[in-house]
């Protein structure tokens, strides 16, 4: 079970997989806890500059596995289930996904935490909590608005409808759509441009941008000048322009 979530590290990109195909990669508790797991690292690894996450086979994730639905729940906040999820609130490095095939319910929520999404022509995503009777998870009550707009939001959330890869692509929920046989590569040369940055300007740039979503401008510009007023005479000093 250990192998249904691999990680590898290589290029300063961690690349994390979800093996589990003939489910279409939907996870189970040990398969929670080991995403979980394999997150928790790369947020710590200072040799990890960006996380890139994909699926095995022709799907990216069909969410949580319903048929532990009864045994996991109700979770405490060491849960399997709540581990991960925090995992992918807490996570410092960017986040970049490759999607292929069904995309749905965590599936779909856990690509709200990301920052670049790569969608294959075969993408379908799909919120189904409202027709399980449950309501959404990973902040997406919180999140998805702020990257769709309310309207499309609430349409998703409580509809539940299948959402293809154009019209994902249209709202702004994925980043852009490739054929599927280009996805990972395209996903990969992302992280690629994002692995080869600066880590700490990326890693703050990144928190303000979460940070903001919920601040005026006006204290945003205080955060970025805090920000600045440390990290500009360090970038001076390493590159020798101190007066």
């Amino acid at each position: 079970m250990e192998t249904r979530i691999t990680s590898e590290i290589s290029d300063n990109i961690c690349t994390i997989s979800i093996n589990r195909p003939e489910k279409r990669n939907a996870l189970n508790e040990t398969m929670f806890d080991a995403l979980a797991n394999a997150m928790n690292r790369a947020h710590e690894d200072t040799n990890v500059h960006c996380v890139l996450l994909q699926g095995t086979g022709p799907h990216y994730s069909a969410g949580h596995d319903i048929a532990e639905f009864a045994r996991l729940w109700p979770q405490s906040e060491e849960g399997a289930v709540r581990r991960c999820i925090s995992a992918f609130a807490k996570q410092s490095k960017p986040m970049v996904a490759a999607v292929t095939g069904a995309a749905v319910g965590f599936g779909a929520t856990m690509l709200l935490h990301a920052d670049w999404v790569v969608a294959g022509d075969s993408a379908v995503f799909k919120f189904p909590f409202a027709d399980l009777g449950i309501v959404p998870e990973a902040g997406a009550t919180a999140l998805l608005a702020r990257r769709v707009g309310d309207i499309v939001a609430r349409d998703w959330l409580l509809s539940g409808h299948r959402i293809s890869a154009d019209e994902a692509l249209h709202h702004r929920f994925v980043s852009s759509v490739k054929p599927d046989a280009d996805v990972h590569a395209a996903a990969r040369d992302y992280a690629l441009c994002l692995a080869a940055k600066p880590t700490e300007a990326l890693q703050t740039s990144r928190r303000l941008l979460n940070e903001g979503l919920t601040l005026s401008a006006s204290e945003a510009i205080e955060k970025e000048a805090a920000y600045l007023n440390s990290l500009i005479p360090a970038v001076a000093k390493a590159s020798g322009k101190n007066d």
